[in-house]
């Protein structure tokens, strides 16, 4: 299975340009994040283009505006990464319908435990929006199960603090856990947090299915140019690649 190579970008109002870059450098699925005054499960370098994005007037109409306008130029799928404050005050069946036209992939979002994921999915049996799941390598044996089995479009395990040493490779007990969760889902199980490099590419990719890259690219496209932005990007491209 071609591993995935899924790139966050911020939906600010260059993200189209961005988005079409990232699908020509070979992205499966880029993940959009709407900017959000109080965001919980953002670091510095997302939370600072989250902020400028507000200054610039963009919200998540904008986004899905632009995203159907653009819709046939994106070879990639694509998910928006959201909180649900902005899912309720647009009205949930209203929202995924707006998702759905826009060519929305699925949804990511972090202030919503399982619980509330699956409240959410049994109100819209019939939505073709997938709601993603995040499983944190601290969550219990149990509990991973449990979100495994109802998993949709992909598992996002969030890696965070899972470095150790001076060589910058991951834990191997975080390399378990994710191996354990293949063995129990139905779909793919990605990595993403603290990921930057293709030697972190190369290293984690023995474990999991792809992975996400949010700061890192959100960093470059702020302040590399776009010569540089996409070498970095077929780099990473490559070591998944090399992983098959």
């Amino acid at each position: 299975m071609r591993k995935l190579f899924i790139p966050y970008v911020m939906g600010n109002k260059a993200f189209i340009e961005n988005v079409k870059t990232l699908s020509d450098a070979g992205a499966d699925i880029i993940e959009v994040g709407v900017p959000f005054s109080d965001p919980v499960a953002d670091g510095p370098v997302i939370m600072d283009a989250g902020s400028k994005a507000i200054e610039e007037g963009v919200n998540v109409q904008y986004i899905l505006d632009q995203l159907m306008k653009h819709k046939s130029s994106i070879s990639s799928d694509y998910v928006l990464m959201t909180y649900y404050n902005i899912i309720n005050f647009y009205g949930e069946a209203e929202f995924l319908a707006a998702c759905e036209a826009a060519g929305v992939y699925g949804l990511i979002i972090p202030d919503l435990p399982h619980e509330l994921i699956q409240q959410l999915k049994a109100r819209h049996p019939k939505r073709k929006v997938k709601l993603i799941s995040l499983i944190a390598m601290t969550t219990s044996d149990e509990r991973m199960n449990e979100i495994a089995k109802h998993a949709e479009g992909f598992i996002y395990t969030v890696t965070m603090n899972a470095t150790t040493g001076e060589n910058g490779k991951f834990h191997p007990e975080l390399k378990n856990k994710i191996a354990h969760i293949k063995a129990i889902a139905n779909v793919p199980v990605v990595a993403g947090f603290g990921i930057r490099t293709p030697e972190h590419v190369s290293d984690i990719i023995e474990a999991s299915d792809g992975v996400v890259i949010g700061s890192e690219i959100v960093k470059r496209f702020a302040s590399d140019t776009q010569k540089d932005t996409v070498k970095y990007l077929n780099s990473i491209r490559t070591a998944l690649n090399q992983a098959n």
